[in-house]
């Protein structure tokens, strides 16, 4: 009788055990969401079309040295980045100097002849790097078509860093503001459209509309759509934004304070914007130097999550 009654006892217990267990793995809290601090470097090259620019007179070696060399980076080092003037053969050259943690992907969008691009695929034009180990679904858009031919595009692939991440570059036209405000609505259409997905979505590029030039209806209407809040000229915020998206180096109470930086002799022309939806408010933005552009490399960081 002991015998059996022992039984019940430890089957008793064991049952009790199980409810406990099953209990708590239906109470446990949630997995901590996946958090990573972007760090994306925008990079307008110079390369072809800087002709008669002694800033952008390196040679194709050179310009594409000081882009790895940036990308290498150990004091900051980017996982995300967007260039554009671009030449495939520099790309080509870049991409010679990275490891094997580094994915790629170049758009031509104009032809040329110049011996600067040096390969037999003698496109020129936008392109993206990321440390992620797939880089799938890219798609360009074009946006506009110069008289030259150069076809203005939105590019985007899909990369992950530590969290899914579609990423995108353009450079938007720069013979017109009010076109290059059109392009840039027609842009910032199609990455609303990721968006409303619940797609995380980082876009750098060259816009060619100075967010520092207050009152300009072209400055106002192209990149509203862009900005979440007010944006412009450092603190003083001379628009109103109707977009999702924070820009890395735009104004924030409690930021780091220095805001809408030199990108283009005095202007800010280059950007780079991540969706509110998908990262904190912790953005910052800074603009650096280079020996091999006339633009200055700015770098962004925000936290992205899933």
């Amino acid at each position: 009788m002991s015998i059996v009654r022992s039984g019940v006892r430890l089957r008793s217990l064991a049952i009790g055990m199980v409810l406990a267990v099953v209990l708590a793995l239906a109470q446990a809290p949630p997995a901590a969401a996946a958090s990573v601090r972007l760090q994306v470097w925008e990079f307008n090259a110079c390369d072809q079309y800087g002709r008669g620019n002694a800033e952008c007179e390196v040679t194709p070696t050179q310009r594409a040295g000081a882009i790895a060399q940036s990308l290498n980076s150990t004091s900051w080092p980017p996982n995300v980045v967007t260039l554009q003037e671009l030449c495939r053969s520099t790309f080509d050259m870049v991409d010679a100097q990275l490891s094997s943690a580094w994915v790629g992907y170049f758009q031509p969008t104009f032809t040329t002849t110049d011996t600067r691009c040096q390969s037999a695929e003698t496109g020129w034009g936008i392109a993206v790097f990321a440390r992620s180990a797939v880089l799938s679904n890219p798609s360009a858009t074009v946006l506009g078509v110069e008289t030259s031919g150069e076809r203005r595009t939105l590019l985007c692939v899909d990369v992950t860093v530590s969290v899914p991440l579609r990423t995108c570059t353009t450079h938007l036209t720069a013979a017109s503001q009010a076109t290059a405000a059109s392009q840039a609505k027609t842009a910032a259409g199609l990455v609303n459209q990721w968006i409303a997905a619940g797609t995380a979505v980082v876009v750098g590029g060259d816009f060619n509309l100075n967010v520092r030039q207050c009152f300009n209806s072209s400055v106002r209407d192209g990149l509203r759509a862009w900005y979440y809040g007010s944006f412009g000229a450092g603190s003083l915020r001379c628009y109103s934004g109707s977009g999702s998206m924070y820009e890395a180096d735009h104004y924030r109470t409690g930021g780091d304070g220095v805001y809408d930086e030199d990108t283009y002799r005095t202007a800010k022309i280059d950007y780079v914007f991540g969706n509110r939806q998908r990262m904190n408010g912790d953005y910052a933005g800074d603009a650096t130097s280079s020996s091999v552009s006339d633009h200055d490399p700015l770098r962004g960081a925000l936290t992205a999550h899933d």
